[in-house]
């Protein structure tokens, strides 16, 4: 279990745990009311998405759901990086995606004209960047900073 922040307008403490599985996610947990949020997010987009939460008899207020999710946000390049060092995969592979502009990638929920299937992508959480290679051999490097 990797620490990644604490959130500083919930009090939960914000972690990437060493088994995780895909998609990338962090786990929020609040000691004092009980309760374990799954936060999802991407090294595509800076949106970020509430999972889940346990057990449901202890749920935040949605309020406080929002603060937390507005943390996480704001510390994604934290979170990215925890990520990429304790499981050293984007959760990419795979996916389909377009290139709408240079430097840029649009994940799609299925193939479609124009599209590419990813076969890898890394990132450096030094620079920010992603850089993905594709099945038909090219490779795309994107910023992930906002």
């Amino acid at each position: 279990m990797s620490r990644v922040f604490t959130s500083q307008s919930t009090g939960a403490g914000v972690y990437v745990f060493s088994d995780d599985h895909c998609p990338p996610h962090v786990h929020a947990r609040h000691r004092g009311d009980g309760w374990i949020a799954r936060v999802r997010f991407s090294f595509v987009i800076s949106a970020v998405e509430l999972l889940s939460v346990a057990p449901l008899r202890n749920s935040p207020l949605q309020r406080t759901v929002n603060r937390l999710l507005d943390d996480i946000e704001a510390e994604l390049p934290a979170c990215r990086r925890t990520w990429w060092a304790t499981r050293q995969t984007t959760c990419l592979a795979n996916q389909w995606a377009v290139v709408p502009a240079p430097g840029t990638i649009e994940l799609l929920p299925e193939p479609k004209a124009n599209a590419k299937q990813i076969a890898e992508a890394t990132y450096d959480p030094e620079q920010e960047r992603l850089r993905v290679t594709f099945e038909d051999g090219t490779t795309l490097d994107a910023s992930t900073r906002p």
